[in-house]
Parts: C-alpha cells; sequence; structure tokens
C-alpha cells in the first residue's frame, strides 16, 4: 500500500504541470482527427481503418520517446535527481508514477481513435490489440531515449535529440503510409525500424494485412527491445554519484 501511495505522489507531482497545459491535450485531439480526416479523405474508409490501429501504437511510441524521455532526462541532470533518490522511492516506482502523471495529454487522442474504430470497422478486439502493443511501443521508445539523453549533461539538447528523433521515427519511414511504395530489397530491410515493425505488427492483427515478414518484425522488436534496456541500464543509475 506505501510503494502505492508513492506512485501515486510521483503521478500527481508531473500531472499538475499538464494540467496546466491544458491546451496540449486539445492540440492532441486536433491533430490525431485531422490526421484520420486527411487520410479518410485521400484513402478512403480502408485506408483509415487501417490507420487508426497503427496511429495508438504511434501515439505509444511518441509518448514513450519524448515526453518519458525528456522528463526523466530532465530530473537526471537537475537536482531533483538527487532528492527522488533521497526520498523513499525506488526506480520503479518512479517510473510508473511519471509515466502515469505524464500521460494526460496524450489520452484524449487516444479516446479519438477507439471512439472512430467501431465506426470505421475495426472490433474491439483490434482496438486491445492495439493499446497493448502502444504499451511495448510506450516501453521501447523510453528505453531508447534514456539511453540517449542520460549521456546529455546540457538541458538544452534533451528536446532537440527527441523531438526530431519521433518525427524521424513515425513520419519518414513507411509507418502511417503503406510500405508498398518501398521497392525491395530496402521495404524488408525497413524492419529493422522499430516503428516500422510495430506498425506491420498491428496491422497483420488488426486488419489482417503486412507487407513485410511479420516474423522479422517480431525479432527486430525483441532486438530492440534487448538492445535499448541494456543501454539504458549502463547509464541509468538510482543513486548519487
Amino acid at each position: 500500500m506505501k510503494a502505492l501511495w508513492r506512485v501515486l505522489g510521483v503521478a500527481l507531482y508531473n500531472f499538475i504541470i499538464f494540467r496546466r497545459q491544458w491546451m496540449w491535450a486539445v492540440q492532441n485531439i486536433m491533430f490525431t482527427a485531422s490526421t484520420v480526416l486527411l487520410v479518410l479523405g485521400w484513402g478512403g474508409s480502408q485506408a483509415a481503418k487501417t490507420l487508426v490501429p497503427v496511429y495508438i501504437v504511434a501515439s505509444g511510441w511518441g509518448f514513450g520517446l519524448n515526453i518519458v524521455g525528456q522528463s526523466v532526462g530532465y530530473d537526471r541532470i537537475s537536482r531533483e535527481w538527487e532528492r527522488l533518490v533521497a526520498s523513499p522511492l525506488n526506480l520503479i516506482e518512479y517510473l510508473i508514477g511519471l509515466t502515469l502523471g505524464s500521460s494526460p495529454p496524450l489520452l484524449p487522442g487516444i479516446f479519438v481513435l477507439i471512439v472512430l474504430a467501431p465506426v470505421l470497422g475495426l472490433s474491439m478486439a483490434s482496438v486491445v490489440v492495439a493499446l497493448l502493443l502502444s504499451l511495448v511501443a510506450m516501453v521501447i521508445g523510453a528505453f531508447l531515449a534514456l539511453a540517449i539523453v542520460l549521456r546529455i549533461r546540457n538541458p538544452m539538447n534533451i528536446s532537440a535529440i527527441t523531438n526530431p528523433l519521433v518525427t524521424l521515427t513515425t513520419f519518414l519511414p513507411p509507418v502511417l503510409y503503406p510500405p508498398t511504395i518501398v521497392p525491395e530489397p530496402l521495404r524488408t530491410a525497413l524492419a529493422a525500424i522499430p516503428t516500422v515493425a510495430l506498425a506491420e505488427i498491428t496491422k497483420l492483427l488488426t486488419v489482417g494485412a503486412s507487407a513485410i515478414s511479420v516474423e522479422l518484425c517480431i525479432a527486430s522488436i525483441a532486438a530492440w527491445l534487448a538492445a535499448t534496456v541494456i543501454a539504458t541500464l549502463k547509464v541509468l543509475r538510482w543513486g548519487l554519484e
């Protein structure tokens, strides 16, 4: 019970920051809805149906890579980290609380996608699959960000790295658009990008279509998860230096 209260305390502490920035949630809703409408207008209902579960997973990736990674990074290079370490918190409680407290701006956009899913013909089982895969995406994204930002000493450089990294891994590769426009063998090689691999697994499990070998995508995700965890644990220390 004490651990639960500590987690809730960290969550509330981080939530206060976002409560004062409620327009971030509104911005997320508008961006999510406009993206679905854009795809619906240009590609039709089937394209929008394919996009929705992939977008849920991509949202989890962006949240872990950008929000969680930045928050831990800023705490790590400031004296806030020393205060946290000196408290009764352990590392797991801190990370869970931070994730819960930082999630409000993300949730309205996810809610929009969940509402649109049955309208576009997706089952709730597909939505659940996408939500579970979004957690995997969030974990890998967070560990990737931490493996990078925890090596940075200048706080001004953290967002300058994580923000472009989200764009580079979400919008440039075939995540929100079909990889079929990319010729082979480059298309198969794209499975090495974690967001592409996650998107292809999501599409197979929700709409029954995938343009890249799912076995290769699963191997890619497993490799990224192992590599990012190892790289993060080398630099993440719950203690005073």
